[in-house]
């Protein structure tokens, strides 16, 4: 069916509650005693107000359908104010039991819909049960035989499941009457005995007159009218006792309508009048239509035409009053689609301005964000840049200090040496005592060792190599000092590199190289000690290692490897250092061929 026709439908039933009823079971008031549905605005009190509704609907199904629809309908109008799928689930379930009574079964279908769609969306089984149980009765009255009997062994298990037991012996009920409207009369004779044991297990006098009226009914359709007549009478006293309205009135339209066929008019007059008197109590124009339709036609099989005539009348009449209220119906329907389109709009502008005023609550906090990790984030980069500058103008100072350092030393200090170391040349050592000539061969040689220490010292920290010739021939001449102490073997390895680096980057990497030597000559206590330079693609790998002691405590790093990843920092690059006791230590150093700040 259409979405069209699926709202059609949807507010016809709005437009039927507006002015209607519907159906229940339970004790009889007057229409003076119904209780007002007052809306209360809070939703708590509501909720209980649904319950009570729902129980009093419940109460008169079978008993006066007007005021079961009128219950029906607050219940529902209460349901939709607050949005409350349970309520709505309860109304549907409730209208759903008065749609099948009434032979509506196009509402019914849509209703059935509607409560499987909520009722597995809260996972409320036992309502998706039911609204199975509703569909298949829908598409049973439409000889839909194969749609019917999937819906029904659904809604069997999942009563099942559920233990519920009066509704699963409803449902098998309601598949006899499948079979038996197909002809099957075998299978459903069989589904009639189930369902009659259980609702006897359950001392339910109610289900047992049902499945005795609809057991009736088979044999009035095989002709069997005497055994049809004894169901009828079982039903209509189990009826009485259980003061099932509905169930009494029904099965004397189905008496009235097998004496008919019996050819006893009389009888047939009197309870189809019984059921016409009922049926105004209950106030179902259906049922008194079948009821006038039997009175009408045994009149006129006794040839009592006037009568006949009469209720005939009656009939047409009341078939009239069921086209105008379709038609005031329909008016109705209109003005409540106009209406909830409003609504509906209304509530949409509402959703879409909230909406929109959390967008923009949104919109601003999240722009705030964005501003302050921006301003972090400069912030950040401007404090890198600030780091950056800060070690390379210490670098350039270690630089220009070292230079000066080294100057001071060869100039100043190594011509001081210098200096004494030949005025000791000019003492003639022969006119000294054995004693002072002992002591002015330590002194000339202690002078002529701090001499050359000197410049050697000078050498290392500026030497004129780096400047002139590059890293290469720096380190060479540096690792032939080295091994001048004969203490430990220095090894140095060479991979690519024919041509000269940036200053910087050949300034830092020979600085790092005599820091780390330095400490292995301090420190190691190794014998034999690597320095690996190479050059990647990218990349200039720097590797020192030896066999040596390693570093006894990591966590406790000198001044010299601090000084060490400084340099490695400044140049953009990344240090690891390897040590294993007793198995020596290994720096692994990769920089950039170019430096970016």
């Amino acid at each position: 069916m259409s979405d069209l026709w699926r709202l059609l439908i949807f507010f016809f039933l709005c437009a039927f509650l507006s002015g209607s009823g519907c159906t229940s079971s339970g004790n009889s008031k007057s229409k003076s005693e119904t209780q007002e549905a007052v809306p209360k605005e809070n939703f708590a009190e509501d909720t209980l107000t649904i319950i009570e509704y729902y129980d009093l609907g419940a109460a008169y199904l079978f008993i006066d359908a007007e005021k079961s629809m009128y219950y029906a309908k607050h219940l529902l109008f209460l349901s939709q104010k607050h949005q409350w799928s349970k309520g709505k689930i309860l109304a549907y379930n409730l209208l759903s039991t008065y749609y099948l009574l009434d032979g509506s079964y196009d509402i019914l279908r849509e209703l059935s819909n509607e409560t499987m769609t909520l009722s597995k969306r809260l996972n409320m089984p036992l309502y998706t049960a039911h609204a199975k149980r509703f569909m298949a009765e829908s598409y049973s009255e439409y000889r839909q035989w194969d749609s019917a009997r999937i819906n029904y062994d659904q809604a069997i298990k999942i009563f099942t499941d559920l233990g519920a037991d009066s509704a699963r012996a409803l449902t098998i009920e309601n598949l006899a009457n499948h079979y038996r409207d197909k002809s099957k009369y075998e299978q459903a004779n069989r589904y009639y005995d189930q369902a009659y044991q259980i609702f006897g297990k359950l001392n339910s006098d109610w289900g047992k007159s049902t499945v005795l009226q609809s057991r009736g009914y088979m044999n009035v359709r095989l002709e069997e009218f005497s055994k049809a007549e004894q169901y009828f009478k079982q039903s209509l006293e189990l009826s009485k006792k259980v003061d099932s309205r509905y169930g009494e009135l029904n099965t004397l339209n189905d008496l009235s309508n097998t004496y008919y066929k019996q050819g006893e008019y009389d009888k047939a007059i009197e309870t189809g009048l019984k059921a016409f008197e009922q049926s105004k109590i209950y106030h179902s124009t259906q049922q008194t239509n079948w009821a006038l339709e039997t009175v009408s036609r045994a009149y006129k099989a006794k040839k009592m035409f006037k009568e006949a005539l009469a209720y005939n009348e009656m009939v047409s009449h009341n078939r009239r009053m069921v086209h105008d209220e379709y038609v005031e119906r329909q008016h109705t329907m209109y003005q409540l689609t106009y209406e909830n389109e409003l609504k509906d709009s209304a509530i949409q502008e509402k959703i879409i301005s909230e909406q929109k005023n959390i967008q923009t609550v949104l919109t601003i906090f999240s722009c705030l964000i964005i501003a302050f990790a921006t301003f972090l984030w400069f912030n950040n980069k401007k404090l890198r840049r600030k780091n950056a500058e800060i070690r390379e103008a210490m670098i350039q100072g270690q630089t220009i200090e070292r230079k000066r350092v080294a100057a001071e030393l060869h100039d100043h200090l190594g011509g001081t040496l210098a200096s004494l170391n030949w005025y000791l040349y000019g003492i003639d050592r022969k006119v000294l005592s054995l004693e002072e000539q002992k002591i002015y061969d330590s002194v000339h040689q202690m002078v002529g060792s701090a001499y050359r220490e000197v410049r050697s010292l000078s050498h290392n920290l500026m030497p004129a190599e780096l400047e002139e010739h590059g890293l290469i021939m720096a380190l060479n001449r540096l690792i032939d000092k080295l091994n001048e102490n004969k203490n430990i073997d220095f090894k140095f390895n060479l991979s690519g590199l024919n041509n000269r680096l940036n200053n910087k980057i050949e300034f830092e990497l020979y600085s790092i190289v005599l820091e780390l030597t330095n400490n292995i000559m301090k420190h190691s206590g190794a014998n034999n000690a690597t320095i690996d330079l190479t050059e990647n693609l990218k990349t200039i790998s720097l590797t020192v290692s030896d066999n040596g002691v390693g570093i006894i405590d990591a966590s406790r790093q000198g001044i010299g490897l601090k000084n060490v990843k400084s340099r490695v920092e400044s140049v953009h690059g990344k240090i690891q250092i390897l040590n294993e006791k007793k198995s020596g230590t290994r720096v692994e150093i990769e920089i950039p061929k170019v430096i970016t700040r």
